[in-house]
């Protein structure tokens, strides 16, 4: 459809316009407007100059060329703005916000249901009358994937049914419809349902558009005794990249960790997992001032499997977790199922330590422009070799290695190539990074990139077009300068979206009240996008991991989980919907609660226990298949040690979340988490005595008690930590552990009285 345009302003006024500069005229035009007979949106005009829609943040309820979508059946407010040409000079103009009225005429009558509350808020809706319960089972009548049959039991709490076309076609006696139509209004993620007494219609372009669906559905139910309200819904995103970067190279998590945060992320329609998978400890500058080799000695880590190895024999792959090829695959199809993508980042040439440690002819030998002792971290960008080295290393996972097998990669559309804070040479840097992206392009991936240009000015052009960029900070690279050299940006900016857990700086989750009120995809900080920019694709928090190494404490997955959901809660409100948050923070804070948890997830591992558990077990080992207990927990058990081997290490308490330790290797008792890391008590069990010991986990907190004393001392072991004076740390430990209760015994040499949780 064409946009009409007609003239809003005076002749004198457009000729006062027509002399001022173009941002003037930018600045002072009026807000464009509305014409409903021809669905348009009409701009202002000024003589001699051009006047152009620029961007619209819901492009599916406004297109590029201006056309409002007619099926619209609520009024939506709409960001856009005006693109200003005068004299070869281009400039935007401010946001402009618009209601588009409801113009869609639909077969539902109107009715009193007000919209259900979900999180995040459903765009559209129209209410009717009544509501959707089904009684016995949940009739389908289309094709499902395991996931759709799985919610939609969880969802019911019924079995489902798979009809047949022929049942379905002929009685049309059916509950549930998931159909795919090519609706343009929807885009690639949105939803239509259609909700009566009789039916549920799940209409969407796509399948990500049905899990989007079925996420708002299973809300619903949640606050609706079992029920839907009978209306109308339609939904779609106001920005296509939602996303959470998590730090996976400077601290471990388990595969069971990333399936929790992909599930909590799918929850709250959250669709873009950024792993990093190399990272190491920053500030190398601690072991070179005490006399230590940053190289040989601060942790690094690279989470995939590889048969690489050093000139010293040493692994590529991490020794305390990591993932074989095949697990990841798997992770990836796991995420897609639930509408989330994995982003695998590879971060080279600057926080490489794990990539140099494997290749020490290809430490950077140029000059440093700052922090001289963090040069062990960085790849020589100035070396051809090393782009080589890296596109090798690359090929081993986006590039199938055995016929009739995918590549490892070939699922994730977009590959992360890292390339922040490298502290060499611009020109080197600038080539190095030009030459990676082309090489991921040539390879049928998008790549994408952290900001740095701006930091690194320079003559060697460095391709932009097709390739995604994380505004990361203005300083290292400016969002102006970065949509005009053709990057798609995101908003990742430190100041606003960043955590550290256990740092005195870099706390977004201490500000998610002001996020949520507050802050705006189009937002970075002391700079700001048009919201929408074409070139503006989303936005994305970041959990980085710099309190590792000779920082780290013990913390884990479970200790920051709620730091994590928290705060996914709060930033998918702001990136899938309205610029206007549909509430206050606390009324929003008091939906979560409502709604309730994940289904199908449980990272704190909640098992509620109405009476003690008590065994007497009569042979060992014994399978106890109980659930395993987070904190809060009281283990006492009685039991005797016969016989303690040096160096031989003795589980009383095992499953996949950990092993509860008897003997260790020096003898002390302790756990062991799935993340590798151990506490060690100053204890040991004695030899020929029955004891008591008891356990007591509480958040952050694991005590032990032997015979009623409490032994107050522990010790963290592990390659994740040393204190400053390169001693095991013993103070400010965060040592929750998450009590395992599938095995008793596996290994213990002695026995075992009585075993009591309570």
């Amino acid at each position: 459809m064409k946009i009409s345009y007609h003239l809003v302003m005076t002749t004198i006024a457009a000729s006062v316009l027509s002399a001022q500069s173009p941002q003037e005229i930018a600045d002072a035009l009026p807000a464009p407007t509305l014409d409903t007979a021809s669905a348009c949106i009409v701009l202002p005009k000024v003589e001699g100059v051009l006047i152009e829609l620029g961007g619209v943040d819901y492009k599916q309820v406004i297109d590029r060329d201006g056309s409002v979508a007619q099926h619209i059946i609520a009024d939506t407010p709409v960001s856009l703005f005006l693109r200003v040409t005068k004299d070869g000079k281009q400039v935007n103009s401010p946001d402009y916000s618009i209601t588009v009225p409801a113009n869609w005429k639909t077969d539902q009558p109107d009715g009193s249901n007000p919209k259900p509350a979900v999180v995040p808020a459903i765009l559209q809706w129209k209410g009717a009358e009544g509501v959707w319960k089904p009684q016995g089972e949940v009739r389908v009548a289309s094709q499902l994937s395991d996931f759709q049959e799985q919610a939609l039991r969880d969802m019911t709490n019924l079995p489902v049914r798979r009809l047949s076309p022929a049942e379905w076609s002929e009685n049309h006696q059916w509950d549930v419809c998931f159909e795919m139509n090519k609706e343009p209004f929807l885009g690639k993620e949105g939803y239509h349902i259609i909700i009566t007494p009789e039916h549920l219609s799940i209409r969407a372009s796509s399948p990500v558009g049905h899990v989007w669906a079925i996420r708002t559905l299973q809300q619903i139910m949640r606050t609706h005794n079992g029920s839907v309200p009978c209306g109308e819904i339609i939904d779609f995103p106001r920005y296509p990249v939602r996303g959470f970067i998590l730090d996976a190279g400077r601290l471990p998590y388990t595969l069971p960790q990333l399936r929790d945060v992909i599930n909590a992320m799918s929850w709250y329609k959250m669709n873009d997992l950024h792993i990093v998978l190399n990272n190491n400890f920053i500030f190398h500058e601690k072991y070179v001032d005490a006399g230590h080799d940053p190289f040989k000695e601060s942790y690094a880590a690279f989470r995939l499997e590889s048969d690489r190895k050093g000139p010293d024999g040493s692994p590529l792959t991490s020794s305390d977790v990591s993932y074989t090829k095949e697990e990841f695959m798997e992770l990836v199809h796991y995420a897609r199922e639930r509408g989330v993508r994995i982003v695998p980042e590879f971060d080279t040439p600057g926080h490489a330590l794990a990539f140099t440690r494997l290749r020490p002819d290809l430490v950077y030998k140029g000059a440093m422009l700052h922090h001289e002792k963090r040069r062990c971290e960085m790849l020589d960008a100035a070396n051809p070799e090393t782009l080589s080295f890296v596109e090798n290393l690359l090929d081993e996972y986006m590039v199938a290695q055995e016929e009739g097998k995918p590549a490892v990669l070939a699922d994730c559309d977009i590959i992360h190539v890292g390339a922040d804070e490298f502290f060499g040479d611009a020109e080197d840097y600038r080539k190095y990074t030009d030459g990676l992206l082309r090489y991921v392009q040539s390879r049928h991936h998008t790549p994408r990139i952290w900001g740095s240009l701006s930091s690194k000015p320079g003559k060697t052009p460095v391709t932009t077009k097709g390739v995604q960029l994380n505004l990361w900070n203005s300083d290292w690279m400016n969002a102006h300068e970065a949509v005009d050299l053709g990057f798609d940006v995101i908003n990742t900016n430190d100041a606003c979206l960043y955590i550290v857990p256990y740092a005195n700086y870099y706390r977004a989750d201490e500000n998610l009240a002001w996020l949520y009120q507050n802050w705006q995809p189009n937002m970075m900080y002391d700079e700001k996008l048009p919201a929408g920019h074409p070139q503006l694709i989303g936005a994305a928090f970041a959990v980085w991991n710099d309190a590792t190494d000779l920082l780290y404490n013990g913390y884990g997955m479970y200790d920051i989980w709620p730091i994590i959901s928290k705060t996914l809660d709060t930033l998918s409100q702001k990136m899938w919907g309205t610029p206007q948050p549909p509430d206050s923070f606390e009324q929003h804070c008091d939906l979560v609660q409502k709604i309730g948890s994940v289904p199908g997830s449980n990272p704190l591992y909640l098992h509620p226990l109405p009476e003690p558990i008590f065994i007497a077990p009569d042979h060992l080992p014994k399978s106890l298949d109980l659930p395993d207990l987070g904190p809060s927990y009281h283990l006492s058990v009685e039991l005797e040690l016969q016989e303690a081997n040096e160096g031989e290490e003795q589980v009383l308490l095992s499953s996949p979340v950990g092993q509860l330790i008897a003997v260790m290797k020096d003898g002390s008792i302790g756990f062991r988490r799935a993340d590798g890391v151990e506490f060690a008590y100053e204890a040991k069990l004695p030899i020929g005595k029955r004891v008591k010991l008891e356990l007591i986990g509480s958040p952050g907190n694991t005590k032990l008690f032997l015979d009623g004393e409490q032994i107050s001392r522990m010790r963290l072991n592990s390659s994740l930590s040393v204190e400053e004076n390169f001693r095991p740390r013993t103070k400010g430990l965060i040592s929750s552990f998450i009590l395992p209760l599938q095995t008793l015994a596996p290994s213990f040499h002695g026995q075992v009285f009585s075993l009591q949780v309570k």
